[in-house]
């Protein structure tokens, strides 16, 4: 009998984080944007429309309780990354995480004005402000990625042009080949957290009125960013 976990224990694994379950709710709220989007331009029945306003409208609410503490986990990614050697790495993910734990900050504010605990007369405000705080945040992550991934293609330029004498061909033939096929694997993961930066980067672009978006790309964006959270966070904890 197999050691291995099954499918379902897998999954049960990955819903048990808050993280998991946020990124599968969020895949949900950006595919009922999505069905809205298209209901509003080819149908435009307000009932219908309504009752999708409606569910996303929980499911935003839920999202934003669900984070609540969150803007701690990323201020202790911030101290711990004080220690980092790369300085431009480092910037830009101790830039990220405080922007992060600002917006987030914000949106737990948002949820309890939402929800009816607590009024705010600046509401619009704080939701301008969590806006560009998620933009400097996505901004800063980007340029990480963008870094981290030009230095990762010169590493595998360097192993593709290392040149062994004959004797020694044999003995680190492998090795190199090992080494290579983990930074290609990396380089794939450093491209694929970038497609999810630029779809997530369009949100606050367009909700802060810097470029506006059709609200129909905007969801599907939205949903490849999701799908694409769920795999690197299943990929975190199931390996």
């Amino acid at each position: 009998m197999s050691n291995k976990p099954s499918s379902i224990n897998k999954f049960f694994k990955y819903i048990n984080t808050t993280v998991g379950r946020d990124k599968i709710n969020r895949t949900l709220q950006y595919t009922f944007k999505f069905i809205l989007a298209l209901c509003v331009k080819y149908y435009n029945k307000e009932e219908i429309n309504a009752w999708f306003r409606n569910i996303i409208k929980n499911i935003q609410l839920s999202r934003k309780f669900f984070r609540i503490g969150r803007p701690l986990e990323h201020l202790n990614i911030f101290y711990k990354t004080l220690t980092l050697k790369d300085d431009f790495s480092k910037y830009c993910i101790l830039l990220r995480n405080l922007s992060y734990s600002i917006y987030l900050t914000f949106d737990m504010m948002i949820w309890i004005h939402k929800s009816g605990i607590m009024n705010y007369d600046n509401i619009n405000l704080l939701s301008l402000n969590a806006q560009i705080f998620w933009l400097i945040g996505i901004t800063s992550g980007i340029l990480n990625e963008i870094y981290k991934l030009e230095k990762t293609i010169e590493k595998i330029d360097i192993i593709k042009n290392i040149q062994y004498s004959n004797e020694k061909e044999n003995k680190y033939e492998k090795k190199k080949i090992g080494q290579q096929d983990d930074l290609l694997d990396k380089q794939k993961k450093h491209y694929l957290i970038l497609i999810q930066y630029l779809c997530d980067f369009f949100q606050p672009i367009s909700s802060l009125g810097i470029y506006r978006i059709d609200s129909i790309y905007l969801a599907l964006f939205g949903i490849i960013s999701s799908i694409l959270g769920i795999h690197f966070q299943w990929i975190k904890v199931n390996g």
